[in-house]
């Protein structure tokens, strides 16, 4: 954690009480279902490159993505974060790829996260929803080291491949990651099968920016940013939000929860992975 920095922090839902007339271009809150920052304006302190959900409009979504997003600019401020969605076509289908993604997505956020990695100054935080939490899984597994290296933390919420992967991403470090899923999110376990609790993950998006902040900071403690190049708001954080409690999947088949949990257990034991459940 880092001591000499005021902890800012203060988590919002929704888009802050700060008129947008206010703000300039490169500045606004992440408003609709698209962002594009880090291609319409370059390197930033902080760059966000979010994988939305199936079906979801835009390349953001309209639910926990662009929440998320404002997380973080009202934790270190519009102007330190470029938002970045990746432009892909999440169809049902699309889920039933090797992997659960399809590769173009797959593609353009690995071309996004090296992109952003070319920044000397910047740190990168990743995330996504449902099928864009498995096209962050097979992204990220594939990247050069020192692409990865960039990567201060990834956040998933209802990911489909919680239980192939081993509650973790492959090939990258499970204390960078975490992984939110709903208690009986069939999907978390093996599974394709989608219940109304797949859909109720905006209340996890201040656990999430929590999280990403901690890792923003921390890696701030030990590679500042460069004086002048990042200033902070004058917020601060009120106090850790819960963090998610294990699965108790009970509305789906006892069987694959019984699979899925062991794989779990059995990553959780050996130190594997960051695997919080709710």
């Amino acid at each position: 954690m880092v001591s000499f920095l005021s902890l800012l922090m203060c988590f919002a839902r929704v888009a802050l009480a700060i008129p947008t007339t206010s703000l300039k271009p490169r500045q606004s809150w992440t408003l609709g279902y698209w962002a594009h920052e880090f291609q319409n304006y370059g390197c930033k302190p902080i760059i966000f490159i979010w994988a939305k959900a199936t079906i979801e409009p835009g390349n953001m979504g309209l639910t926990v993505g662009p929440r998320l997003s404002d997380g973080l600019k009202a934790a270190f401020g519009p102007t330190n974060v470029a938002t970045q969605g990746v432009d892909y076509w999440g169809f049902i289908e699309t889920n039933f790829y090797p992997g659960g993604a399809p590769p173009w997505g797959i593609y353009d956020m690995q071309l996004l996260l090296s992109a952003a990695a070319t920044c000397p100054d910047s740190k990168i935080v990743a995330g996504g929803y449902s099928q864009g939490a498995a096209l962050t899984h097979r992204a990220i597994e594939g990247l050069p080291t020192e692409v990865k290296n960039k990567i201060v933390g990834v956040v998933t919420f209802g990911d489909t491949q919680t239980w192939q992967d081993g509650g973790r991403i492959r090939n990258f470090d499970a204390n960078r990651t975490l992984i939110i899923c709903n208690s009986g999110d069939a999907v978390c376990i093996g599974t394709l099968y989608v219940f109304p609790v797949h859909f109720d993950y905006i209340k996890w998006v201040p656990t999430a920016t929590y999280y990403l902040a901690v890792k923003l900071l921390d890696d701030a403690a030990v590679r500042p940013w460069p004086n002048g190049s990042f200033v902070f708001p004058n917020v601060t954080i009120p106090s850790q939000p819960p963090i998610p409690y294990p699965p108790q999947p009970d509305a789906v088949d006892e069987a694959v929860a019984a699979r899925g949990l062991a794989a779990a257990s059995e990553a959780l034991s050996k130190g594997a992975t960051t695997f919080h459940m709710s």
